[in-house]
């Protein structure tokens, strides 16, 4: 069976995608009159031309790291690599065409062969690195306890998935020969070389805590000298979760030398921008609905149509959130403040419609035209219970150095909470979100969240 794991399967991978590009174009262009001189001329020159077209593809694909097949963990990894390389590609033909002065002459019709080649490129590594099983990344966990319990389970769980389990080790003679999942417990020794021969293993991770003087360094030393990849357990639960588990065994080193937590300027600029014109669009267009919802919370029940309340944003500043108001107007004169709950007896007949689909939380839109917050970020919470989570939970302040959101990584990602366990696990979600705060994590929210309101999860 055909493998990635050779040079050859290297090589073969790029050969095909020099193939596909170069076939698509061939193909493309031999049915189209108005094409550029530099691509009508025929013979050798043509051919020329459409191969250099196809080697561009290669080396935007490069620069976007679709080669690095051992990053390959779920479909998303292969997608959120793809739409860089497309774009590159694209950029990297329109500006060949326009110095060789031919490419006014076609304007787009470059673009949609490059889309089903770039569709093409998808669809075949899918197959490569989710299919077949043959091309996963084989993967030994070195340890064995809860965390590696929890990383075996969950890829038991996955149906396509770009790894493979194939065993774990340990060095504590106390771990050996227990059974994880159905996968026993190796003794490693000082064997770790020969093991990841005979498992033929791509990547070593390593959850094992009890470190000083039992962990085989220099074995795995030269396990990465011979292009084994070595990852610490969190950041491959992380990538397999999408989550960061805080736990007492999570040092704050690992927040200070893991890649992330880094907000580009420009990103910061162009988001804050973004979320000015969507929320005066958004309130300009609703306003008929808005002032029908708001008529309804009047009819129903006396009070405020609005309900404001101190929630705690970026740097910790406090401000005024937003919402329709959606339960009575002495929801918390007799228990002060609480989280709200699933079918909270508070509810109004109208809260309960406009919470389901969550028009609630469009007056938040004035917040976000303020500053105080943005599309997308980690909910805010309020200042009273902000304190104690911080004193509950490590790590919990992180999230505050980006402006909350309407809507989150948690919010997609985590049913609806009611407690301060919720709010742990929400944690999780909101520190992935921080670190890997980008434009690319910020649409497939946007996608996720729409979808949610569309299919009426609702709370």
């Amino acid at each position: 069976m055909f493998s990635v794991r050779t040079t050859f399967g290297a090589i073969t991978i790029i050969v095909a995608d020099i193939i596909i590009g170069y076939l698509i174009y061939w193909i493309a262009f031999s049915h189209v009159s108005d094409i550029p001189e530099w691509l009508s001329s025929g013979g050798l020159y043509k051919q020329l031309a459409l191969l250099v077209i196809a080697v561009i593809i290669v080396f935007s694909s490069a620069l976007s790291r679709l080669y690095s097949f051992i990053e390959y963990i779920y479909p998303v990894d292969l997608l959120r690599r793809i739409i860089p390389s497309f774009f590159i590609a694209f950029t990297s033909i329109a500006t060949l065409g326009y110095f060789t002065k031919g490419f006014s002459s076609i304007n787009w019709r470059f673009l949609p062969p490059l889309m089903i080649i770039y569709v093409c490129l998808f669809v075949f590594r899918w197959y490569l690195f989710f299919v077949m099983p043959k091309n996963r990344t084989r993967i030994l966990i070195l340890g064995a306890n809860e965390q590696t319990r929890k990383i075996v389970k969950e890829s038991l769980r996955k149906r396509f998935r770009g790894y493979e389990i194939v065993g774990i080790a340990t060095s504590l003679e106390s771990q050996v020969n227990a059974d994880i999942h159905g996968i026993q417990v190796l003794h490693l020794g000082e064997q770790l070389e020969e093991t990841v021969r005979e498992y033929s293993v791509d990547s070593i991770v390593v959850t094992q805590r009890d470190r000083r003087g039992k962990l085989p360094v220099h074995e795995l030393l030269q396990c990465k000298v011979q292009n084994i990849h070595i990852q610490e357990g969190f950041t491959f639960y992380e990538k397999v979760e999408r989550k960061i588990i805080v736990s007492e065994f999570l040092k704050p080193s690992w927040f200070v030398f893991e890649e992330g937590f880094f907000q580009i300027s420009i990103h910061k600029s162009i988001k804050r921008m973004q979320g000015i014109i969507v929320s005066f669009f958004l309130l300009t267009i609703l306003s008929p609905i808005l002032i029908l919802v708001a008529i309804a919370i009047k009819l129903e029940s006396p009070g405020s149509v609005f309900f404001q309340q101190e929630r705690v944003g970026r740097r910790n500043k406090v401000f005024k959130l937003l919402k329709f108001r959606s339960m009575r107007q002495d929801a918390e004169t007799i228990n002060g403040p609480t989280f709200a709950q699933k079918n909270d007896p508070r509810i109004t007949r109208v809260g309960l419609l406009i919470r389901k689909i969550r028009i609630d939380e469009v007056p938040q839109f004035i917040n976000i035209f303020k500053g105080d917050m943005d599309m997308v970020g980690p909910r805010p919470e309020r200042p009273v219970f902000v304190d104690q989570l911080k004193e509950l939970v490590p790590y919990y302040g992180l999230r505050h150095t980006v402006r909350p959101g309407l809507t989150g990584w948690a919010q997609v990602n985590y049913p609806y909470g009611d407690n301060f366990e919720d709010s742990r696990e929400k944690l999780h979600y909101d520190l992935y979100y921080v670190k890997h705060f980008s434009w690319y994590l910020d649409l497939l929210i946007i996608f996720m969240t729409v979808r949610e309101v569309l299919f009426g999860r609702g709370r």
